[in-house]
């Protein structure tokens, strides 16, 4: 039995955007602090994490390495696969820049409503999307479920938001789940893996807000309760 920690990287520097594939960086003011948090994390809950995996995107990337350091843990492995959603011709340009043309504006706009039947220009389609995560998560569980220590995965909101529909049986087509969800920059999801089985001890936890963390001894039926 093994935890995966889905860690959300920092509030990245640059306007207000989609960033997808666009390979934005976090500043190494707010990497560092997020290392600083989640070391305090580790050293009050009763589990450890020993292998880190993450999103090559630099926003990912960067503080996976930073975290491996100052946890004294292997290089992370990089995952192609948990790489955040493609937006196409949207992915980077600044709002403001598409806000003053209204016929570059309103596909936008559609696509934040119901983002499966209005795909953005040249997108990766969100079905598409789902399924390369979905093919990355079935590998991580095979990976923690073989293992006592935890896994650690630093990636981004998009893909937690995948992982999350998979394990909850969520239909990912659900307009509701795109705009009734939020995880916020540098939030912690917990999800306990047992024989290949999946519960979610927790979602986007604002990870200075992180208690002591006991979930990983409860009983099952407890937290079933939680």
């Amino acid at each position: 039995m093994a935890n995966v920690i889905l860690l959300r990287h920092g509030k990245v520097q640059g306007e207000a955007a989609l960033y997808g594939t666009t390979d934005v960086a976090v500043s190494d003011v707010d990497n560092q602090h997020l290392v600083t948090q989640f070391k305090a994390y580790e050293q009050q809950r009763s589990g450890k994490c020993s292998h880190v995996i993450s999103s090559p995107l630099m926003r990912c990337k960067t503080l996976a390495t930073k975290l491996t350091h100052a946890l004294s843990l292997p290089a992370p492995s990089m995952e192609p696969a948990i790489q955040e959603m493609h937006f196409g011709r949207y992915d980077g340009v600044a709002f403001d820049n598409v806000y003053q043309q209204p016929e570059q504006w309103q596909p936008l706009e559609r696509f934040w409503r119901d983002p499966v039947q209005h795909p953005l220009p040249e997108a990766e389609l969100l079905t598409g999307f789902s399924y390369r995560v979905n093919q990355a998560w079935q590998r991580i569980v095979e990976q923690a479920s073989q293992q006592q220590d935890d896994i650690l995965v630093v990636c981004h909101g998009g893909v937690i938001r995948m992982i999350l529909a998979a394990v909850l049986n969520i239909n990912v087509r659900n307009p509701l789940w795109y705009t009734q969800l939020s995880i916020g920059y540098g939030s912690l999801t917990k999800i306990r893996i047992k024989e290949s089985q999946c519960r979610v001890n927790y979602i986007a936890r604002p990870i200075h807000q992180q208690g002591i963390d006991h979930s990983s001894t409860l009983p099952d039926v407890l937290l079933e309760a939680r």
